[in-house]
C-alpha cells in the first residue's frame, strides 16, 4: 500500500492489547483485521480501509503457511525461524 489513510494509521496497531485501536495489523501476514474482544487475539480480516475505502494489501497468510510447510516445520508446534515472525520473510 503506497499511501496509507491517516485514520487507518491512527486506529490500527501491531499490539493487539492496545485498547485504543480497533484495528490490528499483522506484520507477518501483511493483513489488517477488526479486533474481537473475547479474551483471545482473534480478529476479522478486512480488505478495505473502513474510513477511505482504499484496497488494503492482500494477506500473505496462505503464503506464510506454504513457506513454513516447505521448510518441514509444523506451524502450530514447531520452532518458527525468527525471520518468519515478522515481515522479513516477504520483504
Amino acid at each position: 500500500m503506497n499511501k496509507m489513510c491517516e485514520k487507518l494509521k491512527l486506529n490500527s496497531s501491531i499490539d493487539f492489547e492496545n485498547v485504543d485501536t480497533p484495528i490490528v495489523y499483522s506484520e507477518k501476514f501483511d493483513e489488517y483485521g477488526v479486533k474481537i474482544w473475547d479474551g483471545g487475539t482473534s480478529s476479522i480480516s478486512i480488505e478495505f480501509c473502513p474510513w477511505c475505502g482504499q484496497k488494503l494489501p492482500n494477506s500473505k497468510r496462505d503464503q506464510w503457511f506454504d513457506e513454513i510447510e516447505k521448510l518441514g516445520i509444523d506451524p502450530w508446534n514447531g520452532k518458527i525461524p525468527e525471520k518468519y515472525l515478522s515481515d522479513k520473510w516477504y520483504r
